[in-house]
C-alpha cells in the first residue's frame, strides 16, 4: 500500500514538474533576459575595474586579497583557462571559497601571497602582457579584457540573479498568504529547542538548529498542530543539471533536522522552474512534503489541515 502510494505521488509530481518547466519557459521574455543580461555584464565590468584597481593593475594581488576575498572571482576568470571554485581549491589548498563571496572577507597577508603565487602561475599572459612588460596597461589592453572576461563572470551570475529573485517572490507569495489567514509573524531567531515556534505563528529566514552542523538556514519556518514546525525551502531551478544542486541543499537541511528533532521538524520544498522528476523523486523518498509555485492551492489547503 505504502509503496503503490509512493509511486502514485512521483507520477502526480512528475506531472507538476512538466507544468513548472512549461509555465517557466513561457515566463522567459527575451525582453526581460535582454535588460538582465545587460544590467549583469555592466556589474560584472564593474567588478573587474575594482579588482585591477585594487591590485594595481595585477602587479600586486595580495594587496588587492587582503583589501577583500571578493576580487578573487576575477582573477579566477584571468587564468588560462578560467577556473571554478572547485578546480582553484584543489590547486590552491589554503583558499577558502567562502572569502570570494560578496563583500567577502579580508584574507591574511601570508595567505594572500600564497593565493597570488597560484594565481600568478596561472595567470593568462596574452590576456595581461603589462604584467611579463612591468608597465602600466595601455586602455586597450585593458578593454580587451574587460570584454573577453565580463561576459564569462556575467554567465554565471545571471542565472543566480534570476534564481534568487524568483524565489524572494516565492516566500513573499507564502508570507502573504500566511498574513492573510491571520497567522502572526514572529521576529527571525535561533530555533534551538522544540516547540520555539507556536501553531499559526511563522518565521521568515530564520535558522535551525541541529546537533551535527552549524544551525541551518530556513527560508520560512510555519508552527503546525502538535508542536510540529514545517521547515519551507524555496527553490528555483533554471535547468535540470541545477536541480541537482537544490534538491541537495534542501535533502541535506532535511537529514540534519531529522537527525536532530526527529519527526517535530518536517522539511518541505516549494519548486519552481526546471526540476528534473527523478530529483522530485528523491525529496519525496525522503519524506520531504513537495510542493509547487504554480499551484499553492495545495500547500494552502497542507497548512489548513495541519494548524
Amino acid at each position: 500500500m505504502v509503496t503503490s502510494h509512493l509511486a502514485a505521488l512521483k507520477i502526480y509530481h512528475a506531472e507538476q514538474a512538466e507544468i513548472a518547466k512549461n509555465v517557466y519557459v513561457q515566463s522567459r521574455a527575451p525582453s526581460d533576459d535582454a535588460t538582465d543580461w545587460s544590467l549583469v555584464l555592466r556589474a560584472a565590468r564593474k567588478q573587474i575595474t575594482a579588482a585591477l584597481r585594487a591590485s594595481m593593475f595585477l602587479i600586486d594581488v595580495p594587496a588587492a586579497l587582503v583589501e577583500s576575498g571578493e576580487h578573487m572571482l576575477v582573477f579566477r576568470h584571468i587564468t588560462a583557462p578560467p577556473i571554478s571554485q572547485d578546480q582553484f581549491s584543489l590547486v590552491c589548498p589554503g583558499w577558502r571559497k567562502a572569502t570570494e563571496r560578496p563583500h567577502g572577507s579580508r584574507i591574511k597577508l601570508d595567505e594572500a601571497q600564497f593565493i597570488a603565487a597560484a594565481f600568478e602561475e596561472r595567470r593568462s599572459r596574452p590576456l595581461t602582457p603589462w604584467v611579463d612588460a612591468e608597465r602600466r596597461p595601455l586602455k586597450r589592453e585593458v578593454r580587451r579584457l574587460l570584454w573577453t572576461i565580463a561576459p564569462l563572470i556575467a554567465s554565471q551570475q545571471i542565472q543566480t540573479i534570476q534564481r534568487t529573485r524568483a524565489a524572494s517572490a516565492q516566500e513573499r507569495a507564502i508570507t502573504t498568504m500566511l498574513a492573510n489567514k491571520g497567522w502572526m509573524r514572529e521576529p527571525s531567531s535561533l530555533l534551538d529547542t522544540r516547540a520555539a515556534l507556536p501553531a499559526r505563528h511563522f518565521m521568515h529566514k530564520t535558522r535551525y538548529a541541529t546537533a551535527t552542523s552549524s544551525p541551518q538556514e530556513v527560508d520560512i519556518a510555519l508552527g503546525l498542530n502538535s508542536t510540529v514546525v514545517l521547515a519551507m525551502e524555496c527553490k528555483v531551478s533554471n535547468d535540470q543539471t541545477n536541480s541537482v544542486k537544490r534538491v541537495n541543499d534542501v535533502l541535506k537541511k532535511s537529514n540534519a533536522w531529522k537527525t536532530h528533532w526527529g519527526s517535530f521538524v518536517k522539511t518541505a520544498a516549494l519548486l519552481q522552474g526546471v526540476i528534473a522528476p527523478k530529483d522530485v523523486a528523491r525529496l519525496i523518498d525522503d519524506g520531504v512534503e513537495v510542493f509547487w509555485s504554480h499551484d499553492l492551492s495545495s500547500l494552502e489547503e497542507f497548512i489548513d489541515t495541519h494548524s
